[in-house]
């Protein structure tokens, strides 16, 4: 991917590979991929309160991952949105995260579906977690797509919408910073951290204590790769910068 990346920016005018770079760098510090939204009310109004059980956050990022889609190793997918539930100091929170660009350009009605899209994933993603187990990417498959049928008969969106929708995400994914899923993923619980505080709020407590448990060991196995993540993304971008210097000598 880091080859791709770089191919694109040197293919990039000066202003917008610098912009790209840019956000690569300052996202190295994982605390630094995500913030709060620019305009909380906006999706308070669409998602209604369904979103105040949610920490929502707005990144520059959007995401890449092997497509669960494809058995091949070599297909990614891009998202722009991320759904994750955490548990962190005894509490377990859902946080949704939404790309700023996407945010800026996409309308009212397709940014319902959206977040009815999320809404759904979390709900289906939850009954894994009643039933403490961790599920395959065929299964996680199959709960995008049902997510997808489900939240299209609520929001009652339109085809032409949909389509603009993959034209703009298929945009996206070219003109702002690609990072790994796993990097986005530790950047999150990261941001949950250091906003503790905050966010404290949005926690919910177990229902027993087997799901406290359960939650105690996805967090140890989640912090014990964190830190390999950070080490990739970095790689990542190293060789992401090493390409567009080959392709121009003397720029970066």
């Amino acid at each position: 991917m880091a080859k791709d990346v770089a191919r694109h920016l040197a293919s990039a005018s000066p202003g917008d590979r610098d912009r790209i770079l840019q956000s690569y760098r300052e996202m190295e510090d994982p605390r630094r991929v995500f913030r709060p939204l620019s305009d909380p009310a906006r999706i308070s109004r669409l998602g209604g309160e369904e979103a105040e059980g949610y920490i929502l956050v707005e990144t520059d990022a959007v995401t890449f991952f092997p497509s669960l889609g494809s058995s091949n190793p070599g297909p990614l997918d891009f998202a722009v949105a991320m759904n994750r539930r955490y548990y962190c100091r005894g509490l377990w929170f859902s946080i949704i995260s939404l790309n700023s660009e996407y945010l800026r350009r996409v309308s009212d009605k397709v940014l319902g579906y959206a977040l009815e899209h999320e809404f759904e994933m979390g709900r289906l993603y939850q009954q894994a977690f009643v039933e403490m187990r961790k599920l395959s990417p065929g299964e996680k498959l199959e709960i995008s797509q049902l997510a997808h049928e489900t939240s299209v008969k609520k929001s009652r969106i339109s085809l032409e919408d949909l389509l603009d929708e993959e034209r703009l995400m298929l945009e996206l994914s070219e003109s702002q910073p690609a990072i790994p899923k796993p990097y986005a993923e530790t950047a999150l619980l990261v941001h949950l951290e250091e906003n503790f505080s905050d966010l404290e709020e949005y926690g919910t407590g177990s229902c027993d204590p087997g799901e406290d448990a359960f939650g105690a060991e996805l967090y140890d196995e989640f912090y014990g790769w964190s830190e390999l993540s950070i080490r990739s993304y970095r790689l990542f971008l190293r060789e992401a910068v090493e390409g567009v210097r080959e392709a121009h000598r003397g720029y970066v």
